[in-house]
């Protein structure tokens, strides 16, 4: 049921019904509602409210003409219920608490070690309208020879290499998710870590990867100003009363992440599209390609979100948010790290006290990309806290490179790949494993 002035409206697969409350029914001495059959409806507008009038919607049926009047200041209730009329008159089914066209893939993967490519398990939800239509849950073998079980993997999803060993290689599943996907975009809670896992295993699996737009429930729920002590997956699960009983089961976590997403729109009022909502939370989307994943990212230029849906911007020739675009100023690069924040003088000690059983205890620890809230010097205190460390550069003697939001592989990254290949061991840590030891945990990757 949508509230308008005076009454509530209830669309059905046939019909349009209004509804009068008992004060319009008491002016005009009817409590019958009127009925229009969609069948009949010939076209269906919203006229917007000014200083004067509210806005209403108007619907023609034949020679009649029916105005369905909304509450003052109700900008988002004739916008629903067009949307919800126009639905329904193309066979779609229809509820009040679906969003018209805010649809997408919630996408989660596990993996199998400390390689982001080791995917073991695949989770997806397709969200048709604002409501789940379809599941899809996939145990797999990591690509050979980044195949090996970490114990820390393990004790987050339990899944073992037994586990998966009659499954199919995960390269083997790129067709069936592309068959699900289809021509959705994708979302994911903490997205750069799994559209860059997805990425990796198809590179190590000699497949194609998948060219894919993607939203991040990570980014918006931290933009939507909850109230709630982080923004790890469970937390605002729970705040939105979302079920999460098997927390890193792909197939748990994607539903989860679905319902977040929904719930994210509703509260905002939403309507229309996923990339909408991106858009007017003031991020460009994310996106996956031959050369690399574009994280999603604050716009505050704009030209991303323009270039996105395909219309000029009105910048100054910068563009932030990256989307990998050649020829542009600026193109394919995010905010510049720390931007906000001066890099500390001092590099801190590592503290002689320090717990050995720190997994950043006598290690060299490099940072690299966006850690947005979170400034250099705090991380860098926290690395020396629990002695590690810090490097400035990618060096022979790091052992550790974490890796945050950036628009492209950083050159750090670059040099620490091309150590790893000469045999040095570097492990390379998403940003949420990181802030996970240092106790700023917003959502663990795996």
């Amino acid at each position: 049921m949508i509230n308008a002035h005076g009454s509530t409206i209830l669309v059905t697969d046939t019909a349009l019904e209004i509804h009068p409350d008992p004060l319009e029914a008491a002016l005009t001495g009817s409590s019958e509602p009127a009925v229009l059959a969609l069948a009949e409806v010939a076209s269906i507008s919203v006229r917007p409210g000014d200083a004067w009038d509210a806005a209403c919607v108007i619907v023609s049926a034949g020679e009649n003409e029916t105005v369905i009047r909304f509450a003052p200041g109700d900008d988002k209730g004739p916008e629903q219920l067009r949307s919800i009329v126009e639905a329904a008159r193309s066979g779609k089914k229809i509820s009040t608490d679906s969003i018209p066209g805010f649809s997408f893939v919630a996408f989660d993967v596990e993996t199998a070690n400390q390689n982001w490519g080791s995917i073991c398990q695949m989770g997806l939800v397709r969200v048709v309208d604002g409501e789940i239509t379809e599941r899809a849950s996939w145990l797999c073998r990591p690509p050979a020879g980044i195949d090996e079980f970490d114990p820390f993997n393990i004790d987050c999803h339990g899944i073992t290499a037994e586990a998966v060993a009659d499954q199919p290689a995960v390269g083997e599943l790129f067709e069936w998710f592309s068959d699900f996907v289809g021509d959705l975009p994708i979302v994911a809670h903490n997205a750069y870590f799994d559209a860059s896992a997805l990425r990796y295993a198809a590179l190590a699996s000699g497949r194609d990867i998948p060219k894919i737009t993607f939203g991040c429930t990570l980014a918006q729920s931290r933009a939507s100003n909850l109230d709630v002590a982080n923004h790890r997956l469970p937390t605002v699960a729970r705040y939105f009363g979302v079920a999460l009983e098997n927390h890193h089961d792909a197939g748990a976590d994607a539903e989860a992440c679905a319902e977040v997403m929904v719930s994210l729109a509703r509260r905002a009022e939403h309507t229309g599209t996923l990339a909408d909502f991106v858009h007017a939370s003031g991020f460009a989307l994310g996106s996956v390609g031959d050369s690399r994943v574009t994280p999603v990212l604050k716009d505050l230029s704009g030209a991303q979100t323009a270039l996105q849906v395909g219309q000029p911007a009105e910048t100054s020739g910068e563009q932030s948010g990256g989307s990998g675009v050649s020829g542009k100023s600026g193109a394919g690069r995010g905010p510049a790290p720390w931007q906000s924040v001066a890099t500390p003088d001092t590099i801190p000690e590592p503290a002689v006290d320090a717990d050995p059983d720190s997994p950043l205890y006598e290690q060299h620890v490099t940072l690299t990309g966006e850690f947005e809230p979170f400034d250099k010097g705090q991380l860098w205190n926290g690395i020396a806290a629990r002695g590690g460390q810090v490097g400035k550069n990618v060096t022979k003697k790091t052992t550790i490179l974490v890796v945050g939001e950036w628009a492209n592989m950083t050159s750090k990254e670059k040099r620490a790949r091309e150590l790893m290949d000469k045999g040095q061991k570097i492990e390379i840590w998403p940003a949420d494993k990181f802030l996970d030891v240092l106790g700023l945990s917003e959502q663990p990757p795996f």
